[in-house]
C-alpha cells in the first residue's frame, strides 16, 4: 500500500466523558482548552515524527473529575507531547 505524502503525521481525537461532566458546556470548555494547548505545543511531536517517517493516531481522553485551568491543561499536554516525541 503506497504512502500518501499529503497525510498529516498526527491525527488527534479529543474526548471528555459525559460520565464526569454532565453539562455539554463544561465538556466543550475542556475540549477547547485541550485543543488550544495541543495546537500551541505540537511542533516537537510533528518534527520528530516527520524525521522518522512515522504517523500516529492520538486519542486524548480527559478523565479528571474537575474542570482544569488552562495552565494545568497545557502542562499535561506538554508532558504528553514530550513523552511521545521521545518514542522512536
Amino acid at each position: 500500500m503506497p504512502e500518501d505524502p499529503s497525510l498529516e503525521p498526527v491525527r488527534v481525537l479529543i474526548s471528555v466523558p459525559k460520565r464526569y461532566f454532565r453539562k455539554a458546556v463544561d465538556r466543550n470548555l475542556i475540549k477547547r482548552r485541550i485543543r488550544e494547548a495541543y495546537r500551541q505545543n505540537k511542533l516537537p511531536l510533528i518534527s520528530s515524527l516527520q524525521g522518522s517517517g512515522k504517523r500516529i493516531d492520538l486519542a486524548i481522553i480527559w478523565n479528571d473529575t474537575s474542570i482544569p485551568s488552562y495552565n494545568d491543561t497545557e502542562s499535561c499536554i506538554k508532558e504528553m507531547i514530550v513523552k511521545l516525541s521521545h518514542l522512536k
